[in-house]
């Protein structure tokens, strides 16, 4: 909030040298946390496919990550209904259904 009042009141060079002396905080965790999937595809490679280009491993390593991060919305929007108590597992409302007590019986 501080950083936006002080760009808003023409101080921009004092925000934007607070931001470069904090890049590091930033630059920490996201390099902790994607940097381990970049690394697997090569170490999967030597492992399980030693004729496979490094490349391709990067690759490999790539979409590791982007399946793993996949799940963050899925379980954020969970946690969500979890905290709002809708934690039933009806998907879809049917009103326009006729509610029924049993099957129909089938005359012939």
């Amino acid at each position: 909030m501080a950083l936006g009042a002080d760009i808003a009141d023409g101080a921009g060079g004092d925000a934007l040298s607070a931001l470069v002396a904090l890049w590091p905080l930033a630059a920490g965790p996201a390099v902790v946390s994607i940097a381990p999937f970049p690394l697997w595809g090569p170490a999967y490679r030597r492992d399980r496919a030693p004729g496979r280009s490094l490349a391709v491993s990067l690759l490999w390593g790539l979409a590791l990550w982007l399946y793993a991060y996949r799940l963050f919305p899925a379980s954020a929007r969970a946690l969500g209904r979890m905290v709002r108590g809708r934690g039933g597992w009806a998907k879809t409302r049917r009103d326009a259904e006729v509610v029924t007590s049993g099957p129909v019986a089938i005359e012939s």
